[in-house]
C-alpha cells in the first residue's frame, strides 16, 4: 500500500507540515508512505504541454494508491496547492485521480475557516474523480497540538484523523483485492489511465531527471534520528 503526502505549506517546520507527519504515523505499519514536497514549484493551469513539475506530480499520484492533504485555513491557502489538484484532475494528466481515496485532514482554530478549506479542495478532487473523506480537527491555541514524539497530542483529534485514514486504507485493500482477483482470473482490472505520453498527443515533455519526491516509508526516520513507528491499524 503507497500513500502519497501533500502538505499546504511550504516551510518544514509550519505546522501543516508537522501535521501531515503526525497524522502520517497513524498509517498502517505495512503502508509506504511518501511526501511529495514539488508543491511550491507548481504553475498556474494553462495550455499546451505539461510543466515538467505537474509531469512529475503527476507520475507520483499515478503511481500512488492512495494520498493524504493536509491543508491550513482557507485565508492562507496556498494557491499553488489548488493549481496542483487542478492540473491533476485535468485531462492533460490522464485521469491520475481516478477512482483514488483521499484524507483530507484540516486543523483550524476557526470552524468556517475548516468548513471553507474542506468545501474548496473536495471540489478539486472531486473534479478529478478522487474519492474524498474528510477530517477537521479541532485546534486550541493554547493546547499542545503535538506530544513529545510527533504524534497528535488530542485524543480527538487521533480519534477523526485516524478514521478518515481507516476509510482510506479500506478503499485501497478493496483495489488491491479486486486487482488480484482479476489477475488470478486472467481478466484486465479496471484502472485510471496512465498520464498521456508526449509522442501520442504532444502534451506531455519528458521526465524531469532531478527534483525526485522525498520518499519517506511508513516506518520513517525523523530529523532527530529516533525511528518512530506508525501506529498499526
Amino acid at each position: 500500500m503507497r500513500i502519497v503526502g501533500i502538505a499546504g505549506a511550504f516551510r518544514p517546520g509550519a505546522h501543516v507540515r508537522r501535521l501531515l507527519d503526525a497524522v502520517a504515523r497513524q498509517l498502517p505499519e505495512s503502508a509506504e508512505f511518501e511526501i511529495w514536497d514539488g508543491l511550491e514549484r507548481v504553475p498556474p493551469v494553462g495550455n499546451g504541454r505539461l510543466p515538467a513539475e505537474v509531469d512529475e506530480l503527476c507520475r507520483v499520484l499515478s503511481a500512488a494508491d492512495g494520498l493524504l492533504i493536509t491543508a491550513p485555513e482557507h485565508s492562507v491557502l496556498p494557491v499553488q496547492l489548488k493549481h496542483a489538484l487542478s492540473w491533476a484532475a485535468s485531462p492533460m494528466a490522464g485521469g491520475v485521480l481516478v477512482g483514488k481515496p483521499v484524507a483530507v485532514v484540516t486543523a483550524c482554530v476557526r470552524p468556517h475557516e475548516a468548513m471553507w478549506t474542506q468545501v474548496e479542495l473536495h471540489w478539486l478532487l472531486g473534479a478529478g474523480g478522487a474519492v474524498v473523506h474528510r477530517a477537521d480537527l479541532p485546534v486550541f491555541p493554547a493546547a499542545r497540538q503535538f506530544n513529545v514524539i510527533g504524534r497528535l497530542a488530542d485524543p480527538v483529534a487521533r480519534e477523526r484523523a485516524g478514521s478518515a485514514l481507516e476509510a482510506v486504507c479500506a478503499d485501497v485493500r478493496e483495489a488491491l483485492k479486486t486487482r488480484a482477483a482479476c489477475r488470478f482470473s486472467g481478466l484486465a482490472p479496471l484502472a485510471a489511465p496512465a498520464p498521456i505520453p508526449v509522442d501520442e498527443l504532444g502534451t506531455r515533455p519528458a521526465a524531469d531527471p532531478g527534483g525526485r519526491p522525498r520518499r519517506a516509508p511508513a516506518r520513517a526516520r525523523r530529523s532527530g534520528g529516533a525511528e518512530l513507528s506508525p501506529q498499526r491499524s
